[in-house]
């Protein structure tokens, strides 16, 4: 049974924790299909450049700040064989620096958060096909939540 938990551990901007837990559940429901996946607990946090830097060097090798890292987790006792977890790590401050070059923070936001989920479904973005791949399925994807009248403020000033 999906489980999500929402943690902000950065301080810069005001986040709608609902909407964005609306969004997790719905692209997780779709990144779910494609392999047949049953989610149990994942964790969204929001974090700063410092935290995105410092969880990218312990877990990934790499001494700086990123847009988004996504973990899977072994099942626990009395899972079910498909039932996966995992852990969407974030960086509010990239969000915020990238956004307005695009669609603005909120749609960034979004696109990170249908980013870590489709990686956490298998999706890899190792090549520039694939990367191509995720990039028209996740847009697809958030496409999709505003035909469903989510609510996709998942910043205010």
């Amino acid at each position: 049974m999906l489980n999500i938990t929402i943690i902000n551990r950065q301080k810069r901007y005001k986040v709608n924790q609902l909407p964005i837990r609306k969004l997790a559940k719905f692209l997780l429901e779709k990144s779910g299909k494609r392999g047949g996946i049953i989610w149990g607990d994942v964790s969204v946090v929001l974090v700063e450049d410092q935290e995105s830097r410092d969880v990218n060097r312990a877990h990934l090798g790499h001494d700086y700040a990123t847009d988004v890292i996504s973990f899977n987790f072994d099942p626990m006792p009395g899972d079910t064989e498909n039932e996966w977890h995992g852990e969407i790590v974030i960086n509010v401050d990239f969000v915020c620096r990238t956004g307005p070059t695009y669609k603005g923070p909120n749609h960034e936001l979004a696109l990170y958060l249908a980013h870590g989920c489709d990686h956490l479904s298998g999706a890899d973005d190792n090549t520039s096909q694939r990367r191509q791949q995720m990039r028209h399925r996740e847009l697809r994807w958030l496409r999709g939540a505003k035909q469903q009248g989510l609510n996709l403020t998942l910043l205010t000033a």
